[in-house]
């Protein structure tokens, strides 16, 4: 890295970060006035659009990155029983489904809880808790969701942790799992207050009416990437968060926050690098990525387009997502072969961060297919492992709404990205620590890890 005063670059971008932050402005934008942004839908294509057209005025290098998506969107949802009605939001691609059948109770869901009732399941709608049961081994939801299905269960009702009747749009898919993609049986949520009813109308051995309506089809979206080029061609850092939310919402935590860090943080790199006039060894390329809410495919399609063809990978990948959670401790890493690298240039920062370690590889958002692929991606240490906003549990809800956006943090946020980006953007690619991951080595390590859930606290 050559010699440049970056007492002088930190102030700039610090000042420029607070004092001149279109932080604002962006969330009025797609918190307020286009609002919910499910990947395909007109909204989302709106959102689109405003971020190309922001990127476009403010002088950087902008295209779509086009592709389309399987997708999904419902009629509607029915839960009664006994002429009653009850909460119900169905889960991730639940397919259409009409029942009448009685419940049966099992518990949280745990293979022992359910071979306990083994000869009662067949043909009955189950009820369990998302929660993991007491002092046992935590089981995924999905792998506790395919057992129920294999033993002939017709429909699961889950409910949902949170308290007030509240109830996310959820999903059953484990990303580290090709085969979990599509649920096995048709899964709806309900509140946690609903689903003690319910288990007080299956003791009663009653039935419940379940009606879901869901259309399946395939439709176009975009990745929306900006681009400032490097001195060495085809070298990159990669900083992505996801501009859509599920139905209904907003998402002003999840993941308008992500969205505007990439957004902002792109324009504040390139003002400063205009400012001091520097121009980088690695490139800097910004994303704001599609259907993360539908498994990923934005983030998928992005590294299969763009890195399986003997393509040089990233050097590095930063992905936003949730940035209103907790404030900024420090970058966690898939891999730890950059941990003292990356180190070394966060401490330049003299703001204590710390970088971490997943002891498993996180499939939870759009770091997942890199990480799948061999790439160095990493998130923000924001909440894992603790420090958690205790009124940032909005998520996949109406609720995460503009407000849920906490401002002064992703000042922060972008400030710090801004200066580490530059940093690292400046350090010759033959200083950085080798990459000794294949895609099979981590397959490997995907199929041993699996059958565990992710440590997220």
């Amino acid at each position: 890295m050559n010699d440049y005063n970056f007492s002088d670059i930190d102030q700039w971008i610090i000042g420029n970060s607070w004092i001149n932050s279109k932080i604002e402005n962006l969330n009025e934008k797609l918190a307020i006035d286009i609002g919910s942004r499910w990947a395909t839908s007109e909204n989302e294509r709106n959102a689109a659009e405003y971020i190309y057209d922001f990127w476009k005025n403010e002088g950087l290098e902008t295209y779509h990155e086009n592709f389309d998506i399987e997708t999904y969107k419902f009629h509607k949802s029915i839960l009664e029983v006994d002429k009653k009605q009850l909460d119900v939001r169905p889960y991730h691609r639940c397919p259409s489904v009409d029942l009448n059948l009685n419940l049966i109770d099992l518990g949280f869901g745990t293979k022992r809880e359910v071979n306990e009732k083994l000869k009662d399941i067949k043909g009955k709608i189950a009820l369990i808790n998302r929660k993991h049961e007491p002092f046992t081994e935590q089981e995924p939801i999905s792998n506790r969701v395919n057992f129920i299905s294999e033993m002939g269960a017709s429909a699961i009702i889950i409910g949902d942790p949170k308290s007030g009747r509240r109830m996310e749009y959820s999903s059953v898919w484990d990303t580290r799992d090709p085969e979990s993609i599509y649920p096995p049986l048709p899964i709806v949520n309900t509140s946690s207050e609903h689903l003690l009813l319910l288990k007080r109308y299956a003791q009663k051995n009653l039935k419940a009416k379940l009606i879901v309506s869901t259309e399946f089809y395939n439709a176009e979206t975009s990745n929306v990437i900006a681009d400032i080029p490097g001195e060495i061609k085809d070298e990159y850092i990669v900083m992505c968060g996801h501009h859509d939310t599920v139905f209904d919402t907003p998402g002003g935590n999840d993941n308008t926050s992500g969205a505007i860090a990439v957004i902002e943080t792109a324009r504040s790199v390139k003002m400063a690098l205009d400012e001091f006039n520097i121009k980088p060894e690695i490139g800097l390329k910004f994303i704001t990525l599609s259907a993360e809410e539908q498994r990923l495919q934005g983030s998928f399609f992005h590294v299969n387009n763009n890195y399986n063809s003997g393509n040089i990978k990233p050097r590095f990948v930063l992905n936003c997502d949730e940035l209103s959670t907790g404030n900024l401790k420090g970058i966690v890493l898939g891999f730890s072969h950059l941990r003292n690298f990356l180190q070394k240039q966060l401490d330049t920062l003299n703001e204590d961060l710390k970088v971490h370690v997943m002891s498993q590889l996180d499939g939870h958002s759009d770091h997942f297919p890199f990480l799948e692929a061999g790439i160095d991606a990493s998130h923000p240490w924001r909440w894992r492992f603790f420090g958690r906003y205790p009124d940032c549990e909005y998520h996949h809800e109406a609720p995460d709404t503009f407000d849920k956006l906490n401002i002064k943090d992703l000042k922060y946020y972008i400030s710090s990205f801004s200066r580490l980006l530059i940093r690292l953007s400046l350090i010759s690619p033959g200083s950085w620590p080798k990459n000794p991951l294949t895609k099979d080595m981590i397959r490997k390590r995907l199929d041993e890890e699996k059958n565990f859930e992710i440590r997220t606290s």
